[in-house]
This record gives structure tokens, C-alpha cells and sequence, in this order.
């Protein structure tokens, strides 16, 4: 029996996602943020009843359990992470004070970046009193210009321990050229506050978790990661811990928001970060490929977000480059997506006469007002009960049941009233912002990001609320073809299902492949590569070793990020060698630069004469997993009458109440159109077919919406 069990703890539900010998099944819970792993066990035992198993029996069999989880996103948001102390080089106390110019807008929304008046840089995850810095210099070379002593260093950490730090960050001006003088401070701490001791406190080195030039970024990306370190890892033993009890003996696995899995022991509380919607992102490419589409645009609705993420034809997957972590930039590279609060849970409401529909949502608890746990603002999800979209005594297979009155309640009381309007239109009104809001989204990153034409993607709609709003936000993007699938509530607990085992390693390396003016070929640049690749690729041989791999079954990806002469834009290149040899092989990797660089910004933005660099290499060591594919359903009998009736739906001021014919999606006959408005109604989402539009099922269960 192949048994496996993806996990996803968003911010309103955990989701588990099972995959049984070709079959699927899933299971939902409210996520219990007081202890995340209620939520993960409520989620498991409603999916594996449903494949006919106990808990405790799946637990056991399984192949494997991937887990991904916001407790580090709402740990930042909170301030709960660890109490830390800052080791730098004496002078570079402000770097994280100060930041990058445009700090004090990162991580905002549109409309607070564009109130500068009140704008406020964040506030700082370790204060100016618990920023210590060193008397030494190492310089851009890695010559030791101003040693480091000893004595100094010493008196430096027992200021910050008076001050009650729990962990030390070591993050040194161009320590990622040399890292000798994090090592030694490192060693200094071990000796100082040994683990025999309960003083003992963890240290954590820049060269180690970020080898990059930018010191702002770079010592964002340690602080962030040791910030979340025992609060990330608190959780993941505590459930681990409860999986063993259980009878689980395989590795416990993380999705990564670099596009891949590893095992707690080889994984980055940073990297835990947003794993949700890149997990998405990763599904949504792997399901692409099996249906043959080259541009997919994914568009995930859940409780709280919505967000975005790009396939698009002959590119590798798009990575964030600068991504920001709640307000601070960092250097990890994220599988791209964007996100926007527009969720199911996103709160309407009349501020000085306008309709505002989020960012702000009401959250699982006490949720919308519809579901009668003490929620005075209406939704989303409010105005869709409202317009009939969804059935009240159906909603999630019938596990919650939505009370009608207290949405009309709430949607009269706080929008409809102060906007002089009925219940009805205030409702679509409700409706009408969020898709736009989203369709626009979907646009401009479409449009923006990929450079191709919107019309010529397909959607993926995702999430809980995704097929409510498909058509909705479709319509404002210019997409004409979507694409539903009868588990896309649980889309990203899916997704992890379908990484492979990765490990990614960067390191800033300088070096010049061709000079400029004279176009000649330093050899000296080659030992330069070499050193480098083949320190990238010891790491990755330890990493794989220990998470069991076969070190010829690992696939090892070299990239290098090059640019011209003194250019600050770089473009990604992927070397056919891990090691090179001669001049010839320096020209190849220039003719490739040129090549790509050609193809993206035309053959007239080249400008070899400048010269040709090398900024960052880059090392993706990934181990395959076995693929697997969905059941094919071509030959599957028609179960029954599909039609569960019709509901009185508000379809907008141009076709208004239309008594509309309701579906059950696993009974609709395969290839069968369905034609807008129509509803239908699978276990755990509902699909909104809306006038214009026309619906079909095909052989591997996925729903297809595309305009007449």
C-alpha cells in the first residue's frame, strides 16, 4: 500500500491532503493556534476515517508525513521569538537600525506606503542596548587588516548576557570572504558557556546560515533565523515526538519556501516562512506538466489571503530575489508568489462612505458573522451566504453550519444601512471589490512579472474561496480558461506532496569570466570557480548523506548569477560544468550570459565590451522522490443525478435573482457542459459557474471553467 500525508497549517485551517494507492481524500480543522498540533491530529483522523483507517494505523504505514506550517509567520508578527544579542565589527552597530532607504516602506500596503507622513521604520527585532560590536577588520580581500583579540570579545558577550540574552548572532563585515573571525568568537561562546552548562546558549553565524555580501540583508536573514529557531523547533519536536508515540518511523519532513523538503535536522526555521503558498506554486508547476500547459497563473483564495504565483513557458521557476520577511528584507531565495489580504475572512466595512473590503480579516475564531461563534463583521465569506453562493447546511461536507440570518445581520447593520443600499447589493458590492481587487492583482503580476500577454494563461483557482471567486476575478484579469480541482481547499497540503528533497547553497563570489576593453579570458578566474563549486558541493554531499541518499542519485545544479561590467542586474546562468579546465570554458560561460541576456532584453541591451562577471554561485543539490499520478477516471461509471436541486442566487444588478440549478461535482458526468449561472457544490469548496461561462469535467477529475 502507498500511503502518504501532506499537511498545511494556514492561518484559519489545517489542511491534510491523503494519497492512498491512487485515491485521495482530505480532511479540514480550524487551526488551534494555542497548540498547532491539535489542529494537525483533528485535520488527520477526519482524512484518514475517510480512507477507511484509524489514526493511530495510518500513522504507522505511511510512507512519509510533510508538514508546513505559519508558526514562525505569526510567532514574527507576535514578538515571540527569542531573546538575542548582536556581535558585529565595531562601527556597523547601526546597520540594522538604519537598514536600506526604502525600509521604511517594505513590507506595507499600498495605501500605508503611500501615507508617508506617518510612515515608521519597524521596530527592530534586537535593540541598539543589545548591539555589541568587535574591534577587528577583515577586508573585501579576506586580509586580516585589524586582528581580533580575544579579551575584547570576551567583555563584549558578558555585556550582552547581563543584558539576558538567550542567543548570540555573529554577523562580521565580509565575513562571507573569511569566516575566521566568526569562527573564533564562536569558539570563545563554547568555551565561555559550554552545553554541560544550563547557561548554555546557542551562537549563530552569518557565514554559516547567509555567505553573501549586503550586510543589512544578510544579518536580517540571521537575526530572522535565529529569532524563530526554538519557537519553530519547539513545535515541530513537540509533534514529532507525538508521531512516534504513534508508531511513525520515517523522517518527518518540512516544505521549504525554496521549493523543496528536507528533514527537521537539515532545514532553516527561515525556510519555514511562507512554505504555504510556495508549496502552491510547486504543486501547480508539477500539475501543469501533466496537463500540458505552459502559462499558469495561481490564484490561491484561503481564510485570510490571497495569493499569486507564475509558471510560465521555457523559464525555470521564478524566485523572489529580495524578498521581505513581515518589514526586513533577507537574502533566502523564496519560490515567488505575491500576496494580498483578500480572503474569505476579509472584513467589509463603511469607512467615511466608501466600502472597504480587507486587508483586516476576522479570522477563525470568532470567524465571520455566519458562523455563529460571536463575529459581529460581516465577510466574504457573510456576503456570499447572502447571495446564495453557498449552502448553509452543506458548507465544508456539513462539519459548519452557517447561519443566513446573522450574515444579513451584520452585512445590514455595518454596510448595506451606512451605504443607503439593500442587503443584496451591498452583498455583490462585497463581492465585486474583493475579485477585483484580486483580478487586478492577478493582471498586473501576470503582465508585469512574466512580460507575456495575460490572455495567454490559464488559471489555477486554489483554496477554500478560490472557485467561489474564479470567474469573479478571472473576468477583471482577462482570463478566459480556469482551471478548479475537487481538493483545492486543500491545494497546499497537496503541493507538499510533490517537492523533491532539496538543499540549496549560495555563496557571493567575485570573479571575472572576460575583461573588458581587451576581451581576454583570466585564467586565475577559474581556481576561483572551482573552490567555490566544490565547497558548495561538500556541503551538499554531507546534507544528502544524512537525509539518505545515494550521492549518485543526487542531482547537483550549478547556477551562477553574472552581469556586465560594474552592472548591479544580474542574470542567472546554468554552467554545463562543475569544474572547468580552460579559457574555452570561461567564453562558454560568456556566450551563454550574452544568449540569455539577448533573449530577455533584446539583442541590442548586450554590451560585452564591458566586460563579463560573476557576483553569486549558486548549489541546488535535489534527491527525486517517486512521482506519482492521479487515478485515471475515464473508464469510471456515472454514479448518479448530479442535480441536488436550485437555490434563489443574487447574480448581479444585470441578471439579479436567478433561481439556479445546483450540482454535486462528483456526480457531473465527464465532459458534460455545464452552463452559467450554475453552482456546484463538492465536499469541502463550492464552484461558482456565473453567467457567460460554461463548466466540463474531464477524465482526471479536474473542473474546467472557460468563457463562451
Amino acid at each position: 500500500m502507498t500511503l502518504r500525508i501532506g499537511v498545511d497549517v494556514g492561518g484559519t485551517f489545517t489542511d491534510v491532503f491523503l494519497f492512498k494507492d491512487g485515491d485521495i481524500y482530505r480532511g479540514k480543522s480550524d487551526t488551534t493556534h494555542y497548540d498547532l498540533k491539535v489542529g494537525f491530529m483533528n485535520a488527520a483522523r477526519t482524512a484518514t476515517e475517510q480512507a477507511g483507517l484509524q489514526l493511530e494505523d495510518a500513522v504507522k504505514t505511511t510512507d512519509a508525513i510533510v508538514y508546513s506550517t505559519t508558526v514562525g509567520t505569526n510567532a514574527l508578527i507576535e514578538r515571540r521569538g527569542t531573546r538575542l544579542g548582536l556581535i558585529t565589527t565595531k562601527g556597523f552597530e547601526d546597520v540594522v537600525q538604519v537598514g536600506r532607504s526604502r525600509n521604511w516602506a517594505d513590507g506595507l500596503s499600498h495605501d500605508k506606503k503611500y501615507d508617508r507622513g506617518r510612515a515608521r521604520r519597524p521596530e527592530p527585532i534586537i535593540p541598539k542596548n543589545r548591539i555589541v560590536g568587535i574591534q577587528e577588520r577583515i577586508d573585501s580581500l579576506g586580509r586580516v587588516v585589524i586582528p581580533m583579540r580575544d579579551r575584547d570579545v570576551l567583555d563584549k558577550i558578558q555585556m550582552l548576557v547581563d543584558q539576558g540574552v538567550r542567543g548570540f548572532v555573529v554577523c562580521l563585515l565580509n565575513s562571507f570572504v573569511d569566516s575566521s573571525h566568526e569562527q573564533r568568537i564562536h569558539e570563545l561562546i563554547r568555551k565561555r558557556y559550554p552545553e554541560s552548562y544550563l547557561g548554555h546558549m546557542p551562537v549563530y553565524l552569518s557565514s554559516d546560515i547567509s555567505p553573501k555580501s549586503g550586510e543589512y540583508r544578510r544579518s536580517m536573514t540571521v537575526i530572522l533565523d535565529a529569532y524563530l529557531r526554538e519557537i519553530s523547533s519547539e513545535h515541530l519536536l513537540r509533534l514529532t515526538d507525538e508521531l512516534r508515540d504513534f508508531g511513525y518511523k520515517q523522517p518527518f519532513f518540512v516544505a521549504k519556501n525554496t521549493g523543496g523538503l528536507s528533514s527537521l535536522s537539515r532545514s532553516q526555521a527561515l525556510e519555514l516562512l511562507g512554505s504555504s503558498p510556495a508549496a502552491s506554486v510547486v504543486g501547480a508547476e508539477f500539475l501543469a506538466k501533466q496537463l500540458g500547459l505552459s502559462n499558469v497563473v495561481i490564484g490561491d483564495m484561503g481564510g485570510t489571503s490571497f495569493d499569486v504565483g507564475l509558471i510560465v513557458a521555457d523559464r525555470d521557476r521564478v524566485y523572489e530575489s529580495d524578498p521581505i520577511i513581515n518589514r526586513f528584507r533577507v537574502q533566502l531565495p523564496f519560490v515567488a508568489h505575491w500576496s494580498i489580504g483578500a480572503g474569505g475572512g476579509s472584513m467589509a466595512q463603511v469607512v467615511n462612505g466608501e466600502l472597504k473590503v480587507g486587508p483586516q480579516s476576522v479570522g477563525s475564531n470568532p470567524g465571520p458573522a455566519c458562523y455563529g461563534r460571536g463575529g459581529e463583521y460581516p465577510s466574504v465569506t457573510d456576503a456570499n451566504v447572502v447571495l446564495g453562493f453557498l449552502n448553509p447546511d452543506n458548507f465544508l461536507g456539513g462539519s459548519i453550519r452557517l447561519d443566513a440570518g446573522r450574515a444579513e445581520n451584520a452585512i445590514f447593520k455595518h454596510v448595506a444601512d451606512p451605504l443607503g443600499v439593500s442587503v443584496w447589493e451591498a452583498a455583490w458590492q462585497i463581492k465585486l471589490l474583493i475579485d477585483g481587487k484580486m483580478g487586478q492583482e492577478m493582471y498586473r503580476i501576470c503582465a508585469q512579472i512574466s512580460g507575456e500577454d495575460p490572455r495567454s494563461f490559464t488559471a489555477f483557482s486554489l483554496g477554500g474561496a478560490g472557485p467561489l471567486h474564479a470567474t469573479g476575478f478571472a473576468d477583471f484579469a482577462d482570463i478566459k480558461s480556469i482551471a478548479t480541482f475537487s481538493f483545492s481547499s486543500v491545494f497546499g497540503a497537496f503541493s507538499t506532496l510533490t517537492f523533491d528533497i532539496l538543499q540549496s547553497y549560495e555563496k557571493t563570489v567575485y570573479m571575472t569570466v572576460m575583461t573588458s576593453g581587451n576581451a581576454e579570458y583570466p585564467l586565475e578566474s577559474i581556481d576561483i570557480f572551482n573552490k567555490t563549486a566544490k565547497d558548495l558541493i561538500a556541503l551538499a554531499e554531507r546534507d544528502m548523506a544524512e537525509e539518505g541518499f545515494d550521492l549518485t542519485a543526487i542531482d547537483l545544479q550549478i547556477e551562477i548569477h553574472m552581469s556586465y561590467g560594474q552592472q548591479r542586474q544580474t542574470v542567472e546562468i546554468r554552467p554545463t560544468k562543475t569544474q572547468l579546465s580552460s579559457a574555452s570554458d570561461l567564453k562558454q560561460l560568456c556566450d551563454d550570459f550574452n544568449d540569455e541576456y539577448s533573449r530577455r532584453y533584446g539583442v541590442g541591451a548586450t554590451y560585452p565590451e564591458a566586460g563579463v562577471e560573476v557576483v553569486l554561485m549558486k548549489l541546488n543539490a535535489v534527491g527525486p522522490v517517486d512521482e506519482f499520478r492521479f487515478r485515471d477516471n475515464s473508464e469510471s461509471p456515472t454514479l448518479g443525478d448530479p442535480s441536488a436541486g436550485t437555490r434563489r442566487a443574487y447574480w448581479g444588478p444585470e441578471h439579479g435573482f436567478i433561481e439556479t440549478p445546483i450540482y454535486q461535482y462528483d456526480l457531473v458526468e465527464r465532459y458534460k457542459e455545464l452552463e452559467g449561472p450554475a453552482i456546484c457544490e463538492a465536499s469541502d469548496t463550492t464552484i461558482i459557474v456565473s453567467p457567460g461561462w460554461e463548466f466540463h469535467r474531464d477524465d482526471k477529475d479536474i473542473g474546467w471553467i472557460t468563457k463562451k
